[in-house]
C-alpha cells in the first residue's frame, strides 16, 4: 500500500482534488473575459490545477487496498 505524503484521509484528498478541478474550470471560464496575454496566464494556472488534481487522483488509486 502506497502512503500519501501528508496525513490526510482519502475523503480529504478527494475534496482537495475536486476543489482543484473546480478552480481549473473557473479559471477557464474567466479566461474568456480577458485579453490574450492574461488568458494565457489563466490557462497555464488552469493546467497546473488540473495536473495536480490528476496527481492526487493517482495517489488515491495507489493507496487503495
Amino acid at each position: 500500500m502506497h502512503t500519501l505524503p501528508f496525513p490526510l484521509r482519502a475523503d480529504e484528498w478527494q475534496r482537495i482534488r475536486d476543489a482543484l478541478r473546480y478552480q481549473g474550470r473557473d479559471l477557464h471560464h474567466r479566461s474568456y473575459a480577458v485579453d490574450a496575454v492574461r488568458r494565457e496566464l489563466l490557462w497555464e494556472e488552469m493546467d497546473r490545477c488540473l495536473q495536480l488534481a490528476n496527481r492526487i487522483d493517482s495517489l488515491l488509486e495507489q493507496s487503495e487496498p
